[in-house]
This record gives structure tokens, sequence and C-alpha cells, in this order.
């Protein structure tokens, strides 16, 4: 796997919004974290609004490549996630190696990455960014600007015992089931799955799961469960999603730890998709063995 050159305050970085619409006052805040170490860049048009999209497909991924294939960029962060860069995959072109931050509808957008060779960082986008506490935007900055790796997580709770490693992948549950059977499906053979979501039901979750295992997730080496937010039967009636998760991971037969902070919640601090980690499922501790640039 490539690793991006690091960067440096003053270093030159494009905001881009390649899924769904940006709020304005949540962006800019989240701008002016990065603002204060580097030079910002990013254009009038991401705040355009096509439905449930930042703009239509041409925008978006003429906005994405341009970001992506400028030298003087040295890194791109995606202003929030939503849905649209499945619509666009097919034409996203990398350019040379740099960090790609953000989550959610992203978890495309990583797997684009992974598919070229390149690691990137599974981080908060600037919208979330500007929600969470400043850990994480400092969290962010170290791992674009420091070759070490991000700091193991903790504290997790067990669901399958056993330690394993492998490459992280994945993201939200019902991006990486999404990928399957598509050019850009992220790989299960030996690969550690981080999996987190938000707004979707149980049952749902269950499908989408069970679609998962039959696509391959038997073999994988491991499984990081981050956040379930907003997760719940309207009635209250039913499993917990964590309970479904739980159930599901456990028929996979694989070290399994849940409540890892990352996620659509409060937590959200990043770590290198496609870099290596270990998860020691008896400890309920994740070390990460790769930074995110070099």
């Amino acid at each position: 796997m490539i690793r991006p050159p690091r960067l440096c305050p003053g270093d030159a970085i494009a905001m881009v919004a390649p899924a769904g619409p940006v709020p304005r006052a949540g962006f800019l805040a989240g701008c002016a974290r990065f603002g204060v170490r580097y030079r910002v860049a990013h254009d009038e048009a991401l705040f355009t609004r096509d439905g449930y999209l930042a703009g239509d497909d041409v925008r978006r991924v003429t906005e994405l490549n341009a970001a992506l294939q400028d030298r003087r960029i040295r890194a791109v962060l995606c202003a929030r996630g939503g849905y649209g860069i499945l619509r666009i995959l097919p034409s996203v072109r990398l350019g040379p190696p740099k960090p790609v931050v953000g989550f959610s509808d992203i978890t495309a957008l990583h797997a684009a990455c992974l598919r070229e060779g390149v690691v990137s960082l599974h981080a908060p986008t600037v919208t979330h960014l500007a929600a969470l506490s400043p850990e994480h935007t400092e969290a962010v900055i170290r791992c674009l600007e420091s070759p070490e790796p991000p700091l193991p997580w903790s504290g997790l709770a067990p669901i399958t015992p056993g330690v394993a490693g492998g490459i992280a992948v994945g993201g939200t549950i019902e991006l990486v089931a999404s990928l399957c059977g598509t050019p850009w499906a992220l790989p299960f053979d030996g690969s550690v799955l981080f999996l987190e979501e938000v707004g979707e039901r149980p049952y749902r979750i269950d499908r989408t799961l069970t679609q998962l295992e039959l696509a391959g997730a038997r073999r994988l080496s491991a499984v990081v469960v981050g956040e379930l937010v907003r997760c719940l039967e309207p009635d209250g009636s039913g499993p917990s999603a964590a309970e479904v998760v739980a159930e599901r991971v456990r028929r996979w037969g694989v070290p399994a730890v849940a409540g890892a902070p990352f996620g659509h919640g409060e937590n959200n601090l990043p770590f290198v998709h496609g870099g290596r980690v270990e998860v020691d499922a008896d400890r309920g501790v994740v070390r990460f063995l790769d930074g995110a640039v070099e």
C-alpha cells in the first residue's frame, strides 16, 4: 500500500462535496478548524443543491477530480457524506497520491483509493468535525502530518474472543454492502472489517450483515464495530442494533470487538483505511500499525 506524503503547516488542502448537500454554517465552522494551520481552498459551487445531492453528477465529479489531480493540493477533505459517490465512482480519477479524508458515503471513495493501492483516512467530514470535540481535529491533523500510526483504541467490548490482524477496510455497513459485486468491492480475505451505521432499523442491519456473510465475511481476519446511531425500531420493539450486530458477527467466527470510537455519533476518531491493524478482542484493544502518510 502507498502512503501519501505528509502535510506541513501552510500546505494547501481542498474541501470538496462529492455526495450530499452541504450546510453552509457547519461547513464554514469545520473549515475554520483547518484554516488556522493550512491554506483551505473550496469553490462556492460546493453549496449547490440538487435534491439529495450537492449538485449534479458532472459538477461533483469534476470538482473531486480537479482536487485529486492538482499537484498543488496536498490533501482532499470531503465536506459531507450523505449519498452520491456511488453514482460517480466509475469516473473518479485519483491522480498523485494524497490523503483523502471522510466517512459515511465517503466509504465508497476509500474503496476507490484501496483499489489503486493507496491508503486513505477514515475520519470526520468537514461538517461533522465542527460538531465534535477539538481532540478530533487534533487527531486528524496528527494523521495528516505524522507517519506514526493513530493511537490505539482500548476499553472495547469483546464480541468474539481472539487476536488477529490484517488490513483495515470498511465504514458504513450499508455502503460496504452496496459495493459488493462491483469492481470496488472491499476485500474480505484476511482483512479487518470496520463497521458503523446511522439511521438504519435493526432488521435492515440484519439483512445487510447477512448479505456480507453470503459475500464472504467468514473469510475476514477480525471485525471492529463502531457507533450505531439512531438505529431503532419506531415502536422500540425487537432486538437492538447492537444485539443484531453481535449475533450476526459471532457467526463469522473471527475475533470481534464493539464500542469502537468511530461513526456518526460524538466519537469519530480516525483510522487508516488500507493500513495494517491488530485486534485483541481478549483485551478489548485495537492497535494500528501504519500511519496515513509517509
